[in-house]
Parts: C-alpha cells; structure tokens; sequence
C-alpha cells in the first residue's frame, strides 16, 4: 500500500519496550527508511486539533488504530514455523535477524 501513511506514537520512551536496544534500533531504522514517522513520549489525542498539528498531521487521520494490551499468540503459524525447546517449552515463532519467520529447517516461511 505505498498511498498510506503511517505514524507510530506511544506513551513510553521507545516502542518495542522489552526487546534488546538492538532489535529496536533495527524496527526504528526500518519504519524510518519506509516512511514510518514515529513519536515517543506522546499521548494519543484523538480530539485535539493541537495533537494532530504537533505530529503533522492536521485535521486529523484518515483511520486510526489503536493497539493496546498486546499478547504473543502463535496458535495461526504452522507447526514447522514454531521452536520445539525454549522458554515455557518451546513453541516459539522462530525468525532469523531480519525478523523473517523460518521453519525448523532454516527455509524463509
């Protein structure tokens, strides 16, 4: 969808709270060179005409979404994609360090 824009903003000081400082300079860097503009330390004003100026977009957006509350489900990826040990007995999303999700056997999914 190259016609959309998207903005990210949350209450905290960075997005990605628990993971490494390197997974998140890598999330950051990637958003950045797509266009994904990023506001941190902010709260979402969906009301206030002066929220949406302070991030550049007056008269508001289009859509908004919010995502609150987030849990790590797997239930939807297929076996082969899942780790067999780890944390809690495996069952984890294996990715590679581009945060591709891989099958057991090493293959892009």
């Amino acid at each position: 969808f190259p016609q959309v824009k998207l903005t990210i903003f949350d209450f905290l000081y960075r997005c990605l709270g628990p993971l490494p400082d390197s997974d998140v300079d890598y999330c950051s860097e990637y958003g950045s060179a797509r266009g994904i503009r990023k506001f941190y330390e902010c709260n979402y004003e969906l009301k206030n005409e002066e929220f949406w100026k302070k991030i550049g977009v007056p008269g508001g957006a289009d859509d908004s979404y919010v995502c609150t509350g987030v849990k790590a489900t797997n239930c939807f990826m297929p076996k082969k994609t899942l780790s067999e040990k780890g944390l809690g007995g495996g069952g984890w999303i294996v990715v590679n360090k581009y945060l591709q999700v891989e099958t057991s056997d090493g293959l892009v999914w």
